[in-house]
């Protein structure tokens, strides 16, 4: 269970050590008894709902994928946890305040209501891998580290989007001066993000398009283009919020949801359509099923529950399973199958 995805479950005295120890060789399914007799309740619903697959060979998985595929994106942020967990150590522990790895809700980042340039900003911006003066002179030892813009302090994150003197202005312009403050007081970038994410909607977005607009302006300004105006940066921001506001109003247009018509098959054939529901919170669901002739008369339906189901997928593969099963034990032994599910 958990991150680790191993169970819970103390082992105590057991003495089986293999997955296949737990299958009825009768059945090929779950022995149930024994698994709810050695495993906690929640543990033996986990289990439980894992479909069997006999026919299957043993593979070699990723551990840290819940399919079992390695992917860059997998091991990139195994290799996150790790740095984070070794700089934590070297420190001795964090902060109580303090946003891990594991706990940044990415997600939110790349839900955000914006142009992807912003939410790319934003996911560098807490990583802390923007090029800024100070994080270029770790690669570049003689590299020059004063803020292009003010040129009188060293351009960390810090400086760059809260200390540095036409920046600062922008924030109180803004009206957003105690936004500003509060995040003076953080210790990451990681933090910084975190926090502002978790700002009322129209604020979260007014901080992210300021940071993101006077990046722009920096880059120009380092690149050797006219000095930053704090006009046209606070314009450009006031924008690019009025365009958000008109776009969250558009956001749930009313539109008339037309659901595919029943297609009867064939003259003499039968058309097998089935659904099936997933329940999460305890891993049960259910299902039903209905042959049809070319006339749409019904032939055969059914429907019952699903005691142990891994996911909604599977709910819909246990459907479609059960109609068939059913429809063998009737006597059709040609059936076109369809399933209710748009996926």
């Amino acid at each position: 269970a958990g991150v680790t995805r191993r169970p819970i479950t103390p082992r105590r005295g057991t003495v089986l050590n293999k997955v296949a120890d737990l299958i009825d060789p009768a059945t090929g399914w779950w022995d149930k008894p024994l698994v709810e007799e050695i495993f906690w309740e929640s543990d033996a619903r986990n289990i439980l709902a894992i479909p069997v697959r006999l026919d299957t060979n043993d593979f070699v998985a990723w551990h840290f994928d819940t399919r079992g595929m390695y992917s860059v994106k997998s091991a990139y942020h195994v290799l996150e946890d790790q740095r984070e967990r070794s700089a934590k150590k070297q420190e001795g522990g964090s902060s109580s305040g303090a946003v891990n790895q594991r706990n940044f809700e990415w997600d939110k980042i790349w839900s955000l209501q914006c142009i992807p340039k912003v939410k790319q900003f934003i996911w560098r911006l807490a990583h802390n891998s923007l090029p800024l003066k100070l994080n270029i002179k770790r690669r570049v030892p003689d590299a020059e580290t004063l803020c292009p813009v003010c040129k009188r302090f060293d351009e960390n994150g810090g400086h760059c989007f809260l200390q540095c003197k036409p920046m600062k202005l922008c924030w109180r312009i803004l009206c957003l001066e105690d936004i500003r403050l509060s995040l003076t007081q953080l210790v990451s970038a990681r933090d910084v993000v975190q926090t502002i994410l978790k700002l009322e909607n129209d604020r979260r977005m007014e901080v992210f398009f300021l940071l993101w607009v006077w990046w722009y302006a920096r880059n120009k300004v380092n690149s050797g283009e006219d000095v930053i105006r704090v006009e046209e940066v606070v314009h450009k921001v006031k924008q690019l919020i009025c365009d958000h506001a008109s776009l969250r109003k558009g956001k749930h247009p009313k539109v008339n949801v037309q659901r595919n018509k029943w297609v009867p098959p064939v003259d003499g054939n039968l058309k097998l359509n089935f659904d099936g529901a997933f329940r999460a919170v305890n891993k049960s669901g259910g299902y039903d099923f209905l042959v049809r002739d070319h006339r749409g008369c019904a032939v055969l339906a059914g429907a019952g529950c699903l005691e142990h189901v891994h996911d909604a997928f599977a709910a819909e593969a246990e459907a479609g399973l059960a109609g068939l099963k059913s429809a063998i034990s009737h006597g059709i032994n040609s059936v076109q199958v369809e399933t209710d599910s748009p996926s």
